[in-house]
């Protein structure tokens, strides 16, 4: 029991501290890109070379999530208790609100604080926003199924073509925790309900069609 209580401490430092290091690096690549002459390519980059570093770091100690919409995903696969799932979900939103914080102590409120901006329709948003949090989370379980040296890679690589892609459309988030942790600090909450509902969708739909597959397969 006690060992269990350990674990699931170890479990919640690394999805705070990932969480944190993704929303700090990222979002701020976006702040300097406003506030100084930083490259834009250089933010999927960002996002995507954080996401992998806190993989290979904390992947051991949390299954590394750093994303209520995964986290939500491995509970529907049941790879997570619902308790744990909770846990998880609040940690994460918390590092990313202490992230967003550090960035508005430090710059100030003279930038957007690397918020999500939506700058296609509702319609086409949501789209792409489900469809690329399907593939992340539909990578996260392919490289996972066992251990190896390229899950990292893999999982940061498609963060960062999605921001590529997607990141003058919607922000490229496919993480409510990314998001609304400069929503909140900013007090901006334009599509909150984009950048809620959409990655969890998206995750929601990879894990179903996962265990449906699956299904298929044992029968």
């Amino acid at each position: 029991m006690e060992s269990n209580i350990y674990k699931i401490r170890y479990a919640l430092i690394a999805e705070f501290l990932g969480t944190f290091v993704l929303v700090f690096i990222g979002c701020g690549s976006i702040i300097l890109s406003e506030i100084m002459e930083f490259n834009k390519i250089f933010i999927p980059i960002s996002f995507g070379g954080s996401i992998a570093c806190m993989v290979y770091i904390f992947g051991k100690y949390s299954g590394a999530h750093f994303n209520p919409g995964v986290t939500i995903g491995f509970l529907i696969d049941k790879k997570i208790k619902l308790t744990d799932a909770f846990l998880y979900i609040s940690i994460q939103l918390f590092g990313a609100l202490i992230a967003s914080y550090i960035h508005l102590l430090m710059f100030g409120l003279n930038n957007s604080l690397g918020l999500t901006i939506k700058n296609t329709s509702d319609l086409n948003a949501y789209l792409l926003e489900i469809f690329f949090t399907f593939l992340l989370m539909t990578v996260i379980f392919l490289v996972t199924k066992k251990q190896n040296f390229y899950d990292g890679i893999a999982i940061g690589g498609i963060v960062a073509i999605s921001a590529f892609l997607i990141g003058d459309l919607t922000g490229g988030s496919l993480n409510p925790a990314r998001s609304l942790g400069p929503m909140i600090v900013k007090g901006n909450f334009l599509s909150l309900d984009l950048y809620i509902l959409g990655p969890i969708v998206g995750a929601s739909l990879a894990s179903l069609i996962k265990k449906f597959i699956e299904q298929l397969i044992k029968n």
